[in-house]
């Protein structure tokens, strides 16, 4: 039997890590991120990783700490 319901599952992460704005010194940073169910916890940091140097900032991928987010 197939579903005819095939969205595909995701998780929620809560994530926090201190990152280098230029011209501006070091910047705490945090937010959520909403990612496939099969997605491992070193993937889901590269994913914020990409996202915070396109807003132009710079860190390691090991200081992104992630925490489960409730889901709603």
């Amino acid at each position: 039997m197939t579903s005819i319901n095939a969205a595909p599952r995701t998780i929620s992460y809560a994530w926090h890590a201190w990152v280098t704005v230029p011209g501006q010194g070091r910047a705490f940073a945090h937010g959520t991120i909403t990612v496939p169910l099969d997605y491992c916890w070193n993937r889901v940091q590269r994913e914020v990783g990409a996202w915070l140097g396109e807003q132009g900032t710079t860190g390691r991928l090991a200081d992104i700490n992630l925490t489960l987010a409730p889901q709603t």
